[in-house]
């Protein structure tokens, strides 16, 4: 007489959700989550990125457009008043355009976020905003504008890899989560809403 084979057991029946019980006292538990001042969750440095990632995109196509059609038709207007040999014709292009673009630079950095509560189109769209560190502080032209500058100066040094510095502060920044250009102006990002 052979012997039956042997097949694993079925599992139990399933008798619904089972509550864990929690570390044990005086166990690991969960860091609370980064909050500002006045309690508000911080925006993570992923969606930092992803509405930096946006506005650099929105930034560079708009901004190229506009330095296009402004640049270009003054270039025109010059090589048309004293003839296209003269040392004048790159000067007014490059001049222009450089201008344009840091013009539209403010006003997408400054401007927009002056009237949209701390939010560019890039952070509108992932939900985050800037915000004063103060409890009760609000974001004005002239802290906006700091902000601006400190980014910009940062942005300029990228060339020489310093400047990257800025961007990836807030990797390890206790407790706010800043960038460097976040610092001087006193602003921090938060979360609109939870995930």
């Amino acid at each position: 007489m052979s012997e039956q084979p042997q097949y694993p057991q079925y599992p139990p029946p399933f008798q619904g959700p089972q509550s864990y019980p929690g570390p044990p006292a005086g166990g690991y538990q969960l860091p609370p989550p980064a909050a500002a001042p006045d309690g508000r969750l911080l925006a993570d440095p992923g969606h930092r990125l992803g509405a930096r990632v946006v506005d650099s995109i929105v930034y560079l196509v708009v901004g190229s457009i506009l330095a296009g059609i402004i640049g270009g038709g003054l270039t025109a207007l010059v090589v048309q008043m004293v003839g296209d040999q003269s040392n004048l014709v790159p000067i007014t292009g490059i001049g222009t355009i450089t201008l344009v673009l840091l013009g539209f630079q403010y006003v997408y950095e400054v401007e927009i976020p002056l009237r949209w509560n701390g939010q560019t189109p890039g952070k509108r769209m992932l939900k985050i905003a800037m915000v004063s560190i103060e409890p009760y502080g609000v974001l004005t032209r002239g802290r906006l504008t700091y902000r601006f500058l400190v980014a910009l100066g940062f942005t300029i040094l990228s060339n020489c890899y310093v400047g990257f510095v800025d961007a990836l502060w807030c990797l390890w920044d206790k407790p706010y989560r800043q960038c460097l250009h976040d610092k001087p102006a006193k602003t921090v990002v938060i979360r609109l809403q939870t995930p």
